[in-house]
């Protein structure tokens, strides 16, 4: 499906994909120093987010961020 593509070509194409997974990564760990981790400490959170594609800052927005809910 790809056999034509020069190198060049797929990373002008895959760019948007690229691009897409840094700033989630780098939002993901940004958002972990500030507001700190719930489950895991904070140097396994950041090996996963950074070893596990997208599947590594999705899982930490859902397991791994505290939530700070104000009762006001």
């Amino acid at each position: 499906m790809l056999e034509g593509f020069t190198t060049f070509e797929l990373l002008k194409l895959f760019a948007p994909l690229i691009i897409f997974e840094l700033i989630f990564k780098v939002f993901c760990i940004v958002k972990m120093i500030k507001e700190g981790v719930r489950n895991l400490s904070i140097p396994i959170w950041l090996i996963i987010i950074v070893l596990l594609s997208t599947f590594g800052p999705i899982s930490f927005l859902l397991f791994g961020r505290r939530r700070n809910y104000d009762k006001s």
